[in-house]
Parts: C-alpha cells; sequence; structure tokens
C-alpha cells in the first residue's frame, strides 16, 4: 500500500487543486497500513512456532481464505475515507477488481433543485416492465461526478489491484516469499487458471517471478504505446489502462470508459493488448527463449479465429445499425469503418472478459448482444490473465461429445482423445466435463436467486454471465451506462461470491465443502 500511498499523497498535497478537487485519502492509506501491519504481527505471532510446511489442504484452505479475506482489507481505505458508506459496497467494488471482474457498484449521487439527494429510477422495458430505485453511492465534488469524483490515489488502487490479482495473488506470494517453500505448488497451481498447469520452470518460484516479468513487462510496453499514439493522453490515464487491459479487468477512472477518450488509435492499442493479455502467458515465454515453433498450437489458433470470426459478425450485424455511443447523443448510422472500430473493441472485449465500453451496446440489436453473450462464455485461452470456460476445454469438450457421438455407431472402436497429436488422459477430460456442468449449473442457480431477490431475467442472465466469467460489461439494467449499485445487500454479497467462484475456477472453493476435507486423517 506503500504505492497508492504516495500516489494519493502526491495528488492531496502537490497537484493543482483546480484540476482534482477530490477529497483527500492520505489518512485513510495510513490508518490501512498500521491495520495490516498490527494484523500481520499477530498473525506471525500465532504461527511463530508451526513447521512451516505447508501441505495439500492448508494450502487450498489458505488460497480460499485469501481470495475472502484481502478484497475486506482492499476495500477499507474507501471506507476511512468516507468516499462509500456500506462496507458491501466498498467489498463488491475490491472482489471486482482482485478478480479482475471490472463490475463496478459505483454511481453518482443525484440531488434536486433544493440540493436533497433523491432515488435513481431505471426501467427495464418487458412485458412486465421492471422499476429499479436506489440512491447513488458517490457524492459529486465540483463538476466531477460518479467515478471522477473519487480522489486519484483510490482510482490507481482500484486499478492497482486489479493488476495485482491479474497477475495472481499466489503466485506473487510465491515469487515474493521463499519460506513458503514446497507449498508453493499448491499455492501456484491453485490460483492458475485452465485445465493445463505446467509450470515454464523446474522450480515453482522461478515461473513465478518469470510471470510476473513477462506481465509487468507487456504492461510497461502498453503504456508505452498508449502515450505515444495519443498526444493528449496523461501519464496516469496511460498506466491506470494499461493496469487494467492486460489483467483482461476493465475498470477505468472515467465514467464512460475508453469511449471517454474518443481517440481510434488508443482503442486499437486497448483492443491489441486486450488480445495479448488472453494469449497463455507461456507462450510468450518460449518466444523469449527463442522456440517459436510454439506458437503453432491448436488453442493460440481457434482463440485467434474466434476473436476474428465474432468480431467479424459483430461489426457486420452493426452495418447501417444507429451509432449512439456513451454520451447519449445519437450519430449517424454506422458504417464500414465505424462498424470495424466499435463493432471489434466491444467483441474483443467481452471475448477477453476485459470488460471496456466504448458504445452503448445496450441498444444494439439483439443478436449482437446475444454474441457478445456467448464469446463471454468462451473467455480466452489457458494460463492467461482471461476468465471464463477457456478455449482448451471448449476444444476438450467438442472432441469429447464427437466420440461419444461416433460410439453409437462404432460402439468396439478404441478411441483415444487426441490434441494436436497429444494425449489427453481421462481424468483431464472427466474435469473437464465436471468444470462444464458446474459452471452451468452456478450460472442457473444464479440467475434463480437474483430473480428470486427481485432482478428480472434478462438482467439476471447478463449479471450471472459477467460475474462467473469475471466480465464485468452486462446488460439491461446492469447495462454500459448503468452499474451494479441497484443491487440490494443480499445481490451484492452473491455477486462477490460469484466473482470469487470464477477467478478460482470453482474446484477450490467447492472443495472446502466436502466433509471428508475437514476429517483429520484425509
Amino acid at each position: 500500500m506503500l504505492i497508492p500511498l504516495g500516489v494519493t499523497i502526491y495528488f492531496d498535497y502537490f497537484a493543482d487543486h483546480t484540476l482534482y478537487p477530490q477529497s483527500t485519502a492520505s489518512l485513510s492509506f495510513v490508518f490501512t497500513l498500521v491495520l495490516t501491519a498490527l494484523l500481520g504481527l499477530i498473525f506471525y505471532g500465532i504461527g511463530r512456532k508451526g513447521s512451516g510446511q505447508l501441505f495439500r489442504k492448508e494450502g487450498l484452505l489458505v488460497v480460499v481464505l485469501i481470495w475472502i479475506f484481502t478484497p475486506a482489507i482492499a476495500s477499507l481505505p474507501f471506507l476511512f475515507s468516507g468516499t462509500v458508506e456500506n462496507p458491501l459496497i466498498a467489498y463488491f467494488e475490491m472482489v471486482s477488481g482482485l478478480t479482475t471482474t471490472g463490475a463496478t457498484a459505483f454511481d453518482a449521487k443525484q440531488y434536486n433543485e433544493v440540493g436533497v439527494e433523491v432515488p435513481i429510477r431505471t426501467i427495464v422495458p418487458g412485458i412486465v416492465s421492471t422499476i429499479y430505485e436506489h440512491f447513488g453511492t458517490i457524492k459529486p465534488v465540483a463538476t466531477h461526478k460518479g467515478i471522477e469524483a473519487i480522489n486519484m490515489g483510490l482510482l490507481f488502487w482500484r486499478s492497482f489491484i486489479q493488476w495485482l490479482g491479474g497477475g495472481g495473488v499466489m503466485v506473487l506470494f510465491v515469487a515474493l516469499l521463499p519460506a513458503i517453500g514446497g507449498g508453493g505448488k499448491i499455492l501456484f497451481t491453485s490460483e492458475m487458471t485452465g485445465p493445463l498447469k505446467d509450470p515454464l520452470t523446474p522450480r515453482v518460484r522461478e515461473t513465478a517471478i518469470r510471470l510476473w516479468k513477462i506481465y509487468a513487462g507487456l504492461t510497461f510496453l502498453e503504456i508505452l504505446f498508449l502515450i505515444a499514439t495519443n498526444d493528449t493522453m496523461k501519464l496516469f490515464d496511460a498506466i491506470t489502462i494499461s493496469f487494467s487491459t492486460i489483467s483482461t479487468g476493465g475498470f477505468s477512472i472515467k465514467n464512460t470508459s475508453i469511449g471517454f477518450y474518443e481517440n481510434a488509435n488508443t482503442e486499437w492499442v486497448v483492443m491489441f493488448f486486450m488480445v495479448l493479455g488472453a494469449i497463455n502467458f507461456s507462450l510468450y515465454y518460449s518466444m523469449v527463449k527463442g522456440r517459436f515453433y510454439r506458437l503453432y498450437d491448436w488453442e493460440l489458433l481457434l482463440f485467434i479465429l474466434s476473436i476474428l470470426g465474432s468480431c467479424a459478425l459483430g461489426s457486420w450485424l452493426l452495418l447501417g445499425q444507429p451509432k449512439i455511443l456513451l454520451t447519449g447523443d445519437p450519430h449517424e448510422n454506422y458504417f464500414f469503418g465505424d462498424a470495424i472500430r466499435y463493432g471489434f473493441f466491444q467483441i474483443v472485449s467481452a471475448h477477453t472478459t476485459t470488460g471496456f465500453v466504448t458504445s452503448n451496446f445496450e441498444l444494439w440489436p439483439f443478436i449482437t448482444q446475444g454474441l457478445m453473450l456467448i464469446v463471454m462464455f468462451f473467455g480466452g485461452m489457458s494460463g492467461s490473465t482471461a476468465a471464463g470456460i477457456k478455449i482448451i476445454r471448449l476444444i476438450i469438450l467438442f472432441r469429447f461429445a464427437q466420440y461419444k457421438v461416433e460410439s453409437i455407431y462404432k460402439p468396439d472402436a478404441v478411441r483415444t482423445l487426441r490434441i494436436a497429436g497429444k494425449e489427453i488422459d481421462h481424468s483431464l477430460s472427466s474435469m473437464v466435463l465436471c468444470f462444464f456442468t458446474i459452471i452451468i449449473s452456478f450460472s442457473v442457480l444464479g440467475v434463480f436467486l437474483f430473480v428470486l431477490n427481485g432482478v428480472d431475467p434478462e438482467t439476471s442472465l447478463g449479471m450471472v454471465a459477467s460475474l462467473v466469467n469475471n466480465v464485468g460489461i452486462a446488460f439491461r439494467a446492469a447495462g454500459p451506462v448503468e452499474s451494479f449499485a441497484f443491487l440490494s445487500d443480499f445481490g451484492l454479497v452473491l455477486s462477490s461470491i460469484l466473482m470469487i467462484l470464477g477467478r478460482l475456477e470453482f474446484f477450490v472453493v467447492l472443495a472446502i465443502f466436502i466433509p471428508d476435507f475437514w476429517k483429520k486423517n484425509t
């Protein structure tokens, strides 16, 4: 927290107050630093006589506990500074950041002519229209409203926590804390995304360090590209955008996300690095080592084809449609150039589970919105910062289903599941099938629980797809010009649970709820 504290001190006491009139927040980071130091000392004292050996069960429990408690600690600066009043709003925001979801519950408060706060009213039309009323969560400051009224240091922290979550909290621990020892592999594999988790080197700690070097290097490259291609891009903006892009997170320091900059160069740079963040990081390591043949990878090929195919279809569907950006002002219709620009950006943002926005896709044709919903479940590659089901799992599922169908008319044939010449063992294919069953089951359950809580079905479906896949963008009441602030306390808690489940890919969290997990001799 020393890094965001330094940023906050600069904007609180050294930057031009006419440009940054937001309230100060330096003390909130100081208080949080003191509290975390005390907690660290307390836990260090409790565990000082421990053996230091981390076994598998303890490792799994540690991963789950850290992913539950870290957002609580991270939310304290927002509470100590008085930025938000409801602790669940702050917790939701930090879970969203740490899991690289990018959904926000920060919404500008609204006032009537005499300065009295009034509720925000949102109507979702339908056979039976659903009306939502909620109060905003962020007080305006001067001409700044919504997210832009938050202290700049807190906005940096919000993006920074997303960058840490994208790189992996456990991976960072393994890289920086050699005392973890042999338990590092358990932490590393528990948090890495996708079914294939081969380490880059024999030593897990060395693998973690190299992954973070690649991750930081890509972030630095994007910062340079953003500044070089946009003369009006500020360094602070470039840093926070890069944090959110490489992590495929989607948080922005502007109310209108990337649409604020109205710059095609910025959008194409962000789009390019969204794709880079969704590619397996082991491929970058192979390229550094000169093993370019690794780029001949079935998952990479199908991922790129999926991106290009869905973007081309989405852009084609936009041709001739009214162009309405996030400001709400109608423009001319989408012609070829604009359809490519906005269609590609929004589909890539959904496919890579980043969640940046440049246009009001809530007003796009339903078929285009449906396409976005589908690719949100696709996600990126295994071993990337992207979430979703992952392309490799989809390949395995397809081949598994193909073999089962063939077995109907060739029951005596012996089949070995192979992808790109590599044999996929039965345990891995079974795990993939279980994952697919679990994510669909939790999606159905999540939609049901949200509807039970008074959310309309279309909004519920979009939110659940966004939360379990850690995408951040949704539809209807949680659309691109709205937020998740309309949710009840129950809805905020449920959303936080779904985001953590999606980020840890269900199995690690579900394992601790099995009674045998807690038996002493298992």
